[in-house]
């Protein structure tokens, strides 16, 4: 009976303490960059969306230039959208 009664008091000892860790926030520290991502457009007036890959189907239809760009640029300054076969 002893040890049952010290095993029950453990285990409320142990749940008590895991209940009163400090929950993790997201913050980013100031030294750790985010990684960029890259992605693949092309630079036609038809062409409406940013690519995962290279070898998209979607892509694959280009007749112009394809470029790799960061994907803010692709959004913000090409105005495209993601694709809807490799996203």
């Amino acid at each position: 009976m002893k040890k049952l009664l010290s095993l029950l008091l453990l285990f409320c000892l142990v749940s008590v303490v895991s209940d009163a860790r400090v929950p993790k926030t997201n913050v980013i520290h100031p030294l750790i960059v985010p990684k960029t991502t890259y992605v693949y457009i092309c630079i036609s007036s038809s062409s409406y969306a940013y690519h995962s890959n290279r070898d998209c189907h979607g892509l694959n239809r280009c007749t112009h230039e394809i470029r790799k760009v960061t994907m803010e640029d692709a959004r913000d300054k090409y105005s495209k959208k993601p694709c809807k076969i490799c996203y």
